[in-house]
């Protein structure tokens, strides 16, 4: 039985002008933060007000048809489909014709996975599984921001069916009741899983779920009695309001990649949210907010905000993979200009030609609605098909006649560097690990960010032979988002959190002889908290002693790509085309700290680069492979050969330290 129309959701079916303003607000928080705007560090939070405003607007669309009496799944699906496939499928189709001539064969591959997922609403689960969202290479992946669509179209599958059984319950249970359920579950779940897994906490629907259900919850919680007196009092809705919108902003403004999310930080996008829309339901938005938020540039803004999402990201992201990943003023100003030109060309263009808010496409003539959905999914098939072929033929070679490196040995040698360090015992695991020899004579740490694998695979080349010599790694500071602040260093994230503790761990750090420090720029003023870390183990165990390994080559641009692109591994050198080069560590804030606590250090520019000058520096392995696949960790054989070179000069390095406690700065 259907309930009784006189009880119709009209607070969230009606259309509601100060919505259009929130997604512009939204929307210009993402597009800003992707124009790398540094003190909108926080802008990836629109994102997180565009969820609870599908579930404030999904819901009230679903219980205003079903109270009607007119609801349908097929009705409600090929609207979803008329509303957000063609857009996306004209942007796969220009995008991937654009990265098809300017990507080279293994960029390409990567680019063309992720284009069939975007048109089949799955990219969430590829950028997932090739996380992170704050990572260097994520910068060049145009259909990154896809993943948020991914997410929303996923809701869309289960949350009609869930809507209307929780409507059939009514009776037995309150939609308020089970909404809030809902919002506190996925809440506790969400921030659970973000200690865990923090990338699948970000990027998967079942950890986002409360998000749409806290958009939902809107219109039931104005119409209970605890909110009514809110609703009724202009004073009170204007004071939620700017709450909301506080919380929004501050998000942006304060949060940045190094913010534990989504976790806890996650609440005040959310509950931000919530309260501009509570506010603007009644007699609507008040004060100023009002003035913002239905401002008429506002408003359109909000309505060609989908366009804009769409287009931004692929823009900015094909620019950097062309000119670098750096955005000076100038380049983030004509970023902003094309993203507005492309945004109007899709929403007028496309958006517009399929879907319109009152239900009318604008043309004269529209499909059947599940004739329209097939026929858009059947498309969707069609252009799936270009970058399919150039997944499957390895991104398409010919388009780069010589080209030197191809995608199975980029791969290749994307994955040997951890060959070795993977299965090396781990400090946690340590001294009882089934791979930590802990009874040798010499026990050897390795610790560092992300070329803490680089540093491994040295010190293993150089002096791993030696059956008295025992490695083991920290662990690594990658995708830890740890803080450091007032000499203390602490990660939300369990492992690495536990990663720290070994640090602290007096019984562990009084078995190791010797640290290797390897970090990417070791001595830049990033790195204050490596710089804590030794002087906790040197104030643990005074005996032990520390090794510093210097910096080397940063480029603008994978050295693999700059290689099929130029011809050879020289373009990696090539000082137009790098970005950092270690040959005045001098210069660099921490080294004389760093260097003060270190008893060797092991300088690669005077090892590999003649003289000191970078045009003379190795960047190519004897078997050929090049210095670094990326823009700056090392291959392994790369890595290997600078470990044995060195060990060739200094072949009693680490018995010294241990045994006669010799500096060698």
């Amino acid at each position: 039985m259907r309930p009784n129309r006189t009880t119709s959701n009209t607070l969230a079916a009606s259309y509601r002008s100060d919505i259009d303003g929130l997604r512009a607000v939204a929307v210009l928080a993402v597009v800003l933060f992707h124009l790398d705007i540094h003190r909108l560090a926080g802008g990836y939070v629109g994102v997180d007000v565009f969820f609870v405003i599908s579930g404030f607007l999904i819901t009230g669309l679903i219980r205003r048809d079903w109270e009607r009496g007119s609801f349908s799944f097929l009705n409600f699906y090929a609207r979803r489909v008329r509303r957000l496939l063609p857009a996306v499928i004209a942007t796969v189709v220009v995008t991937f014709a654009v990265s098809a001539a300017l990507m080279t064969p293994y960029d390409l591959v990567a680019f063309s996975r992720s284009a069939i997922a975007a048109l089949f609403s799955l990219s969430n689960f590829v950028f997932y599984f090739e996380a992170g969202y704050w990572d260097a290479t994520s910068e060049l992946k145009p259909l990154l921001h896809t993943w948020s669509l991914g997410v929303e179209e996923q809701f869309y599958l289960f949350w009609p069916a869930l809507t209307v059984a929780l409507l059939k319950l009514q009776g037995r249970i309150s939609m308020l009741t089970s909404l809030l359920l809902l919002f506190f579950g996925g809440t506790a779940l969400c921030i659970w899983y973000t200690y865990v897994d923090p990338h699948g906490a970000f990027y998967l629907l079942p950890f986002r779920v409360f998000q749409f259900a806290a958009g939902a919850l809107i219109p039931d919680l104005v119409r209970a009695p605890a909110c009514r007196a809110l609703v009724a009092a202009n004073g009170a809705r204007a004071a939620a309001g700017y709450a909301g919108m506080g919380l929004i902003l501050a998000a942006v403004l304060f949060f940045d990649g190094s913010t534990l999310f989504p976790g806890w930080a996650v609440l005040a996008p959310t509950v931000g949210t919530m309260l501009v829309l509570l506010a603007g339901c009644g007699e609507g938005q008040q004060g100023f907010l009002r003035a913002l938020l239905q401002h008429p540039l506002s408003l359109w803004l909000g309505k060609v905000s989908y366009a804009m999402y769409l287009v931004h990201w692929p823009l900015v992201a094909l620019y950097r993979y062309h000119f670098g990943l750096e955005l000076r003023p100038v380049d983030q100003g004509l970023l902003a200009l094309a993203t507005l030109a492309s945004a109007v060309l899709l929403h007028y263009g496309v958006e517009r030609r399929f879907y319109q808010r009152s239900g009318t496409a604008s043309g004269k003539e529209r499909l059947p609605a599940g004739r329209f959905a097939l026929a858009t999914l059947v498309c969707a098939a069609l252009v799936a098909i270009a970058p399919a072929a150039a997944w499957r033929d390895d991104g398409w070679p010919g388009r780069f006649p010589g080209l030197a490196l191809g995608v199975e040995e980029i791969e290749r040698g994307k994955r040997e560097r951890t060959i070795h360090y993977g299965p090396a015992c781990t400090l946690t695991a340590y001294p009882d690990g089934a791979n930590c020899a802990a009874e040798r004579p010499l026990q050897v740490l390795v610790l560092g960010n992300s070329h803490e694998i680089d540093g491994y695979n040295f010190v293993r080349a150089a002096w791993g032979g030696d059956d008295s010599v025992n490695l083991i790694t920290w662990g690594s500071t990658a995708n830890c988002r740890m803080k450091f602040a007032q000499g203390r260093i602490s990660s939300r994230v369990e492992r690495c959190q536990a990663q720290l503790d070994s640090l602290a761990d007096a019984d562990k750090v009084s078995g190791i002889d010797i640290v290797v420090y390897s970090a990417n720029r070791p001595f830049h003023s990033n790195k204050e908290m490596f710089q804590a870390i030794l002087e906790r183990l040197r104030a643990l165990n005074p005996q032990i002693r520390i090794v510093t390994i210097g910096g080397y080559i940063n480029t603008r641009l994978d050295c693999a790509k700059l290689v099929n692109l130029e011809g050879g591994t020289d373009a990696c050198r090539k000082p137009e085309n790098v970005v950092y080069f270690a040959g005045t560590p001098e210069d660099e804030p921490l080294r004389g700290a760093i260097m003060a606590l270190s008893d060797a250090y092991i300088d690669r520019v005077a090892l590999l680069c003649p003289g000191g000058q970078l045009s003379a520096c190795l960047v190519q392995a004897p078997n050929g492979a090049p210095a670094f696949y990326d823009t700056h960790h090392l291959s392994l054989p790369f890595a290997e050969m600078t470990g044995s070179r060195y060990a060739r000069q200094e072949p009693t390095l680490l018995h010294d330290l241990h045994t006669q406690g010799r500096p060698r700065n």
